[in-house]
């Protein structure tokens, strides 16, 4: 059986849907039918709900960017607070695995053009910084025999249904969904997708790998696509207006933006055969098909 933090999330209910009742689950807010939520900084009730599962899938957190510029202290606490007391039950209960869920963001901005993962950490955020600060815990835990396996992931840029209304992709398709004009708050930035199926996938995988020591993996689909691009795909399938209107935005998290952050998706092929399935072109009707 595998625990999972965060499993009302968006990428979190994606691996619920893979799985069905073979999981055990905790979060950080309540799941549709259940009254409550266990806070990921409770390391006894984290060791009580946990006890007996050999593999846990960590996601709980904020993940908006954005907002984390507005509370850096709660995304600390949700991110490193709330990993390291994780990490403090899973010890002691004997967790044989742990796929730690990170993020892109850790990166900043990379001077390459597809980002390895043994590229510096150079968070901007407060949120890749907290990821970052997460990172090391686990790889700490790793270190001095806390943890037998850990597979760090860092997913890229993810969508698909039950994403935020408020991302680019969810703004997109509610335009295309009205045949509007797209309009965004930049046309050149280069972000590189991935639907939050195959990343669910890929996390299910990581999860069933029984190897010891720290693996760090990138999951995204290796190829770049800029907003004008994806704008254009929304239009397109959508059947709405193909006219880009390129908006100012000076708050402090746009000024931060990242150009180009594309991934090198190698070593997830070659170590758990992983690679995106669902192309662009899938997932933008996969997202408009949800709203129809």
């Amino acid at each position: 059986m595998i625990g999972i933090t965060g499993a009302n999330g968006f990428i979190g209910r994606a691996v619920l849907r893979r799985i069905g009742a073979d999981a055990c689950v905790a979060h950080v807010g309540p799941i549709d039918g259940e009254a409550g939520a266990i806070d990921i900084c409770d390391q006894p009730a984290l060791e009580a709900l946990f006890a007996g599962i050999g593999t846990i899938i960590h996601l709980a957190g904020p993940s908006s960017v954005a907002a984390s510029f507005d509370a850096p202290a709660a995304f600390a606490r949700a991110h490193v607070l709330g990993t390291a007391t994780l990490l403090a039950a899973a010890e002691r209960i004997g967790v044989r695995r742990f796929v730690h869920v990170s993020s892109a963001e850790v990166y900043g901005r990379p001077d390459t053009a597809c980002v390895s993962e043994s590229a510096p950490l150079l968070p901007l955020s407060p949120y890749g910084a907290a990821k970052a600060a997460a990172e090391q815990l686990v790889s700490g835990a790793v270190r001095r025999g806390a943890l037998g396996s850990a597979i760090i992931v860092r997913p890229f840029s993810v969508y698909g249904p039950g994403m935020r209304a408020n991302g680019l992709v969810g703004r997109l398709a509610a335009q295309a969904r009205l045949r509007q004009p797209m309009r965004v708050f930049s046309a050149d930035t280069t972000r590189d997708y991935v639907h939050v199926d195959d990343l669910a996938r890929g996390l299910l995988m990581a999860a069933a790998r029984d190897e010891p020591g720290l693996l760090t993996l990138n999951i995204a689909s290796g190829i770049g696509t800029d907003v004008a691009a994806l704008a254009a795909t929304f239009a397109r399938i959508g059947g709405g207006s193909d006219a880009l209107i390129v908006e100012e935005q000076g708050d402090r998290s746009r000024a931060l933006d990242i150009a180009h952050l594309v991934a090198d998706v190698s070593l997830a092929r070659e170590t758990l055969g992983w690679r995106a399935e669902i192309t662009l072109a899938d997932g933008v009707r996969d997202c408009l098909g949800e709203m129809a």
